[in-house]
């Protein structure tokens, strides 16, 4: 029976292995210990249903003590219109196109978060932030150019203190430049940084000291809609909103600790309909842990917290998605020895959707990405493990919105997948979809550990629209803002105000942006990928009242669907959807 229950949960068929199933569990520290999971000493395994591609796995040393937290990053970089893959582990930073190294670097500390990606010197290309950390080391913040090169400047160290978690990127004083806001670590407290591209400081309000530790990734938007944006932070006890003034906005801190603590639950920032202020969306562990979402008074939405089943922590970070109009939020949680539910999806309301939760012997507080992986035109959810066998693979499952497992998953890769994910993805240029995921060992000093990049061909068509979710925060930038707030008078958003629209659509090489301003102002423009990522900024112009033509450069950006963003300030004007097509000749 206990085979039969086994082969029923994680979809095996033939025999591959035998060994022990282990369960893996995080603390506060980053440091990662496993237990048996009873009753599970057999374990059959059939081969997997999707190949990697040539070359990999590739495999480099991992660090003794802490291991690889959020997966990968996947960004353009060699101009050859795939996606190349971004990775950081132990002390190096890495990136890769499908057919080789492009570059590395040493770093001076620990890479445990993926980097982050965005145009912090307002120059028309991305730069590349990774954050390290670790003890007896020399954690710098460091940001590099495409190449690899570092940016002027950088890297910068704060104090010598380790870096937390992600930095995250926003523009905050709408010069077309994002800005990087990140935390150190002066335990037992800690500070929020703002920095400019240039490593110096936003503002003299920077750094902003928080009562304990900083406990996750900062999300970035107008959360109460005043036209300001706001930062979103969390302590181990404690949840911050910071204006750009540095000074946390009425009611903040809210204490929570002991009954609700925070340790890498990074929230995000939705929009949920017509609504004109934007909702906190999170987890915590601690003595009643809960899925929250509050607003930016710090009271709870109607129909939540929601307590997390047997006061189970959980160290999820949130998906929200929209799925035909509506949003879908997914997290998960970590379980005991026995079954249960363990990935669960609430409407706004904190309704649980059809078919959920999940419920089987595992756990997730990984990523949850969400993308149509099998081309049904339905959208499907891919995640990593709390298991792996002890000398052998980890999972990643994948399973329908209806609650039902995907034909083809788990794939095994070697290793945990453990506090991790899948990103989605064509990284070899070849129009189809591609699974990129790092897993690594756990030998706890008996042998060194080895972390691996795995990339699988899905064999099934990629375009941008048919992924939803597939990295840290939803985006690149890791800034959590999944939505703008609506906004009255002369800048709100929406592009009926300044009736935004872009020529010809689809779009090969170049467009015209259009639109119609009530008064001068400046304004800027972006285009994102269907990731959240930014794929193009555009200098700002002080334009006059009236009808404008902006001329769009296309040509440096492969096909797919994206959207382009008109600002001045820090308030948006409008959205509107370009499609860019692969060039006529």
């Amino acid at each position: 029976m206990k085979r039969l229950i086994l082969l029923i949960a994680c979809g095996l068929a033939t025999t591959h292995a035998s060994a022990q199933l282990m369960r893996a569990e995080a603390d506060e520290n980053f440091f990662i210990t496993a237990h048996e999971v009873p009753g599970y000493e057999n374990l059959e395994f059939r081969d997997d249903s999707f190949e990697q591609l040539p070359g990999f796995p590739k495999a480099v040393p991992a660090n003794p003590t802490f291991k690889n937290f959020r997966n990968v990053t996947l960004a353009g970089l060699n101009g050859d219109g795939a996606d190349d893959i971004l990775w950081a582990t132990n002390d190096k930073i890495y990136a890769y196109s499908h057919d080789g190294l492009l570059w590395e670097r040493s770093l001076s500390a620990v890479a445990i978060y993926p980097p982050s990606v965005g145009d912090i010197d307002g120059d028309g290309q991305p730069e590349i932030v990774q954050a390290t950390g670790g003890v007896q080391v020399s954690p710098k913040l460091y940001a590099f150019e495409l190449d690899g090169s570092d940016v002027p400047g950088w890297p910068l160290s704060l104090n010598g203190n380790w870096v937390l978690s992600a930095p995250a990127l926003s523009d905050l004083d709408g010069d077309g430049a994002l800005e990087i806001v990140v935390s150190e670590r002066d335990f037992p407290i800690g500070y929020v940084h703002v920095l400019k591209g240039d490593g110096s400081s936003f503002s003299p309000n920077w750094p902003v000291a928080l009562d304990a530790t900083p406990a996750v990734t900062p999300s970035i938007g107008d959360v109460d809609g005043d036209g300001e944006k706001d930062i979103v932070i969390h302590s181990v006890d404690s949840r911050y909103i910071l204006g750009l003034d540095g000074l946390p906005r009425p009611g903040f801190p809210l204490t929570t600790g002991p009954a609700q603590k925070h340790s890498y639950q990074s929230p995000v920032l939705i929009r949920f309909g017509d609504e004109d202020q934007l909702a906190i969306v999170g987890a915590s562990h601690g003595d009643t842990p809960e899925f929250y979402i509050f607003g930016p008074d710090g009271a709870y939405r109607p129909g939540w917290p929601i307590p997390t089943p047997e006061n189970s922590p959980t160290y999820s970070t949130p998906t929200v998605v929209e799925i035909d109009g509506e949003p879908w939020i997914f997290m998960g949680r970590t379980l005991g020895s026995e079954a249960g539910d363990m990935l669960y999806a609430w409407d706004a309301d904190g309704n649980l959707r059809d078919g959920f939760p999940i419920n089987k012997t595992d756990g997730c507080e990984g990523i949850i990405s969400v993308a149509d992986i099998d081309d049904d035109e339905q959208f499907e959810l891919v995640f990593g493990s709390t298991l792996f066998v002890g000398n052998g693979p980890g999972f990643l499952h994948a399973y329908e919105l209806d609650g039902a497992p995907v034909d083809g998953f788990p794939i095994h890769p070697r290793g945990l997948t453990y506090l991790n994910g899948a990103a989605l993805s064509d990284v070899n240029g070849d129009g189809l979809m591609d699974l990129v995921a790092l897993s690594y060992t756990l030998n706890f000093g008996a042998a060194p550990d080895t972390v691996f990049l795995n990339a699988y061909n899905l064999n099934v068509p990629y375009s941008p629209e048919r992924v939803l979710w597939s990295t840290y925060k939803g985006s690149n930038t890791r800034d959590g803002l999944l939505s703008e707030p609506m906004v009255s008078g002369i800048s709100g958003s929406g592009q009926g105000d300044i009736e935004l629209r872009v020529f010809p659509n689809p779009a090969h090489q170049q467009a015209i942006l259009a639109f119609s301003l009530p008064e001068e102002m400046p304004v800027t423009v972006t285009l994102t990928d269907a990731l959240g990522r930014v794929a193009a900024s555009y200098p700002e112009k002080q334009l006059p009242a009236g009808k404008q033509q902006l001329p769009l450069n296309l040509s440096h950006l492969k096909p797919g669907l994206y959207r382009a963003s008109a600002s001045s300030g820090p308030v948006q004007l409008g959205t509107v959807a370009v499609l860019i097509q692969p060039s006529e000749h």
